[in-house]
């Protein structure tokens, strides 16, 4: 075959065909994938196949086995920085038999890959040109898509942002304009937005993107990206009706996630919603998570559902109450001018002790003392105010005083403990 032949000098309607016509020009199996690694077309003829390409075909994408043995072996990088067709020799460790391939690209940008079996019957610099030249027609044909895939996304993420801001008045008008756009709503779903301290790019984008694919119960229906924050909208295949799946799976995906991109995540996510009407206060609800977060971080650290947010829903409404008042708690008086008077640590002390639920050994290992010193300082805490820490009502006042009033103390407290 030449340059010339007529097979390649036509219209490909799809992925599959051009994968045929070149399986059928080289006698082998074809596969071609997308930037994202996936299957966007394969060849139908039938010849032996390797364990890797039977699974890349059933899972319609790559393993990500597969992909991170290959750039272990430093495969991805070669095939990446070539801008002809290579040959691969088997890695078998991941399933994968000889290829040819080559990466599609449009200038400097990937589009995707094209992957030949090779049986040893790939004539040496025959098949490089039939491979080169279908790599040019699959990536006219993915910037086609890409461009296609751009505007309905920008469409999604426009109905997602009105979604977000009350935009609709009723539920019927949200369903009558999804179906509009093509955009089948779940029957439930929940709202979840990451909070990341570098900036989110397309990379990281791409990459939520990936580990969201990994997980076959679920599906991502909506995202944007503010500035170093994710916003998402998501729902389950199936009922999630414990908390603790649901905390499981948003806490592993920011910890894959950070763990990828070498940042800083956390994260808030409301309850399931069944009413499209109310995705605004679902988002709301979300970002009181990070709210909270940023003002107590080592208090909330584990805080990442809004239906178990107990009563730290209330600190920044209690924060907000007390910045409108002149007199601080009358209640931390006492302690506070003992700890000027006497260069002692009690509202320390009782604020550790508190936070670790009354847990003696606990609080006296976090602040370095012997648990009889500080059964000492909560017998003269008791002196000192005239108050047991066993009396709910104050225990609890004094907590919220403590938490709201001396805020940046309790954090610098706690920053050093960690």
């Amino acid at each position: 075959m030449t340059d010339s032949e007529p097979s390649f000098d036509r219209f490909f309607d799809s992925m599959e065909s051009l994968a045929d016509t070149l399986s059928e020009s080289l006698q082998s199996q074809v596969t071609i994938e997308d930037s994202n690694h996936h299957v966007i077309g394969y060849s139908s003829h039938q010849f032996e196949s390797d364990p890797a390409r039977i699974s890349t075909i059933i899972g319609k994408r790559v393993p990500n086995t597969v992909i991170i043995g290959l750039r272990k072996k430093g495969v991805m990088h070669q095939l990446e920085n070539t801008a002809h067709p290579i040959r691969i020799p088997a890695v078998m460790e991941v399933g994968l038999g000889p290829r040819l391939a080559m990466c599609i690209r449009h200038h400097q940008e990937i589009l995707g890959y094209i992957w030949v079996v090779d049986r040893g019957n790939l004539a040496e610099g025959h098949a490089e040109r039939v491979v080169e030249k279908a790599a040019g027609i699959a990536g006219r044909y993915l910037l086609k898509q890409r461009g296609w895939k751009t505007r309905q996304e920008k469409a999604h993420e426009d109905f997602f942002w009105k979604l977000l801001t009350s935009h609709y008045e009723t539920e019927p008008r949200i369903r009558q304009e999804a179906e509009g756009s093509s955009i089948l709503l779940p029957e439930s779903y929940y709202i979840g937005v990451l909070e990341s301290d570098k900036t989110v790019d397309d990379r990281f984008v791409q990459r939520f993107r990936q580990l969201m694919e990994t997980d076959a119960n679920q599906r991502l229906l909506f995202l944007t990206a503010e500035h170093n924050r994710l916003i998402i909208l998501f729902s389950f295949l199936f009922p999630v009706e414990e908390p603790e799946r649901l905390f499981s799976f948003v806490q592993k995906l920011i910890q894959e996630l950070g763990q990828s991109e070498s940042c800083v995540l956390t994260a808030g996510c409301s309850p399931g919603y069944r009413e499209y009407l109310s995705a605004a206060a679902a988002y709301r609800e979300a970002l009181t998570i990070l709210e909270i977060k940023k003002l107590l971080p080592y208090h909330t650290r584990h805080l990442l559902l809004y239906e178990e947010i107990g009563f730290w829903a209330y600190i920044p409404a209690i924060m907000e109450q007390k910045r409108s008042r002149t007199r601080n708690s009358r209640l931390l008086y006492p302690l506070k001018a003992h700890d000027r008077e006497h260069k002692s640590d009690f509202l320390k002390t009782i604020a550790v002790y508190l936070t670790l639920n009354g847990n003696l050994k606990e609080a006296a290992a976090f602040l370095h003392i012997h648990t009889n010193t500080l059964m000492y300082r909560l017998n003269r805490i008791a002196e000192i105010t005239g108050r047991s820490l066993k009396e709910t009502e104050y225990r609890t006042s004094v907590y919220l005083d403590i938490l709201t009033e001396e805020t940046a103390q309790v954090n610098s407290w706690f920053q050093e403990g960690q």
